[in-house]
């Protein structure tokens, strides 16, 4: 019962894949999950766990192909626990053949999805190397055309001339232009060498800003450190001057006490010879 429980909920599982694959909408969500399961789920355990499912599948449908068969096949008159056997029969084999008609269904179109995406990505990177051919092939053409408006204008500046000495002055001006051209390249080169050392004297320049404020504020704190350092001293000073300040009092204060006992004594002394 557990079985045939698994085998209906299997395929009611794999009608509804197969219905939402279906909709024509949201076949991004489809896209993105077929895009996932091909990067992630090639080489892993999952490949292996289906081709048991699939496995277990068939081997639950060619048996209750083969229980249905045996019970047909059968010229006996069946009795009603037979009959009901055969029902259970039809029943498992129509549910197990559906869900590996469905799991077939659905690993072809897994497949076929996968392979679509692929091609696909294919197509896009296709477009983007020809795209990069024909402006190449541009970039050829117009530098074909340059080269055929410099070659009419020399001709143009040669004029009629003929012989050794037209030879010698296409050679020139072929000469002229070629060093023109590489004179262009080298200028093109510099500026974009001035440019880059332009960007870097900037960052540079940002840079020596920032530490400069940094530097500042440090210079800030330091002053204002100093400021309570010396704070510090002066009130270390004071109090050490308060404290002789104290010291001073307190002999001044031991000895008035000492000459008040001496009075006192010669009080004591001066009453007793009085009596």
């Amino acid at each position: 019962m557990l079985l045939n429980s698994l085998m209906f909920w299997m395929m009611i599982t794999e009608a509804g894949i197969c219905l939402l694959l279906s909709l024509p909408y949201g076949q991004w969500i489809s896209h993105a999950v077929i895009s996932f399961l091909a990067k992630n789920l090639k080489y892993t355990p999952a490949n292996m766990v289906a081709t048991v499912v699939l496995s277990v599948v068939s081997i639950l449908f060619l048996s209750d192909v083969m229980t249905v068969y045996k019970h047909h096949s059968s010229d006996e008159v069946l009795s009603d626990g037979m009959r009901i056997r055969l029902l259970t029969a039809q029943r498992d084999m129509y549910i197990t053949g559906f869900c590996l008609f469905l799991f077939l269904l659905l690993r072809l179109v897994y497949i076929a999805l996968a392979t679509n995406l692929r091609l696909e990505k294919n197509l896009e990177a296709m477009k983007k190397q020809a795209e990069g051919a024909a402006a190449g092939y541009k970039s050829l053409l117009a530098e074909n055309e340059t080269f055929k408006k410099q070659t009419e204008k020399i001709h143009q500046l040669l004029g009629d001339e003929e012989g050794e000495d037209k030879k010698k002055k296409v050679d020139a001006l072929a000469r002229l232009v070629q060093e023109n051209a590489d004179l262009e390249e080298k200028v093109k080169t510099s500026d974009e060498k001035l440019q880059k050392a332009e960007n870097q004297v900037a960052a540079v320049t940002k840079q020596a800003e920032g530490q400069s404020s940094a530097f500042m504020k440090l210079m800030d704190e330091k002053n204002e450190s100093d400021k309570h350092l010396e704070t510090a001293k002066t009130q270390e000073v004071e109090i050490k001057r308060q404290r002789e300040q104290i010291a001073k009092l307190s002999e001044e204060r031991d000895s008035l006490k000492t000459q008040i006992q001496d009075y006192d004594f010669m009080f004591a002394e001066a009453k007793k010879k009085a009596e």
